[in-house]
């Protein structure tokens, strides 16, 4: 089991070590390649059969289980989060697994890095962040000797290149320089 859909789950749960949100974490990983189209329940239930061992109808009942301590024992924030607006019922089991499954699969393909400059009064400093993904991971570098105008420049082109965090933490362990020189083209 993919430790994000675990995580995704985890975030929303009531009781986690109740085994009916091991089964909807089988079928939120049977769902993600059918994202962001429709799905069917049957389709994704021999998926889900093969890591249970459980019948097509007890499958059903422990989504159900899931669905049901989700709303009773579950964040209601983060469910509210999930599905992007609050709710006023219980979700279905095949809506909580589409909202997870797109939720996992947004975070798998958006994958994307953000990097932008902190600022500090005194002494008058900056910092380069870098955020990304889920889990959220961050990369926070001060830099001393730069105006606010080049830490911005730095942050930037960062993002723009999309320099993975452990890239830009190497890079600045091996160099000093978060980033490489700019390439001129000159000779």
């Amino acid at each position: 089991m993919e430790e994000d859909i675990l995580r995704a789950v985890e975030r929303i749960s009531g009781r986690l070590s109740r085994d009916c949100y091991l089964d909807l974490c089988r079928m939120v990983e049977a769902a993600i390649p059918c994202m962001p189209g429709n799905f069917s329940l049957e389709a994704l239930y021999p998926a889900a059969q093969q890591g249970s061992g459980k019948g097509r109808s007890a499958l059903t009942r422990s989504l159900s289980r899931a669905a049901d301590d989700v709303w009773l024992n579950g964040d209601r924030e983060e469910l509210a989060r999930l599905f992007q607006h609050p709710l006023r019922d219980k979700p279905s089991p095949k809506d909580l697994i589409r909202a997870l499954a797109m939720s996992v699969r947004r975070a798998r393909t958006s994958g994307g890095v953000r990097y932008h400059v902190l600022e500090f009064r005194y002494p008058r400093r900056f910092a380069i962040v870098g955020e990304s993904g889920d889990p959220p991971t961050r990369l926070i570098v001060l830099i001393s000797g730069r105006e606010r105008a080049e830490a911005e420049q730095a942050a930037e082109r960062l993002s723009r290149e999309q320099v993975p965090l452990e890239e830009a933490g190497e890079r600045l362990l091996q160099t000093g320089e978060l980033l490489p020189p700019v390439q001129t083209g000159e000779t």
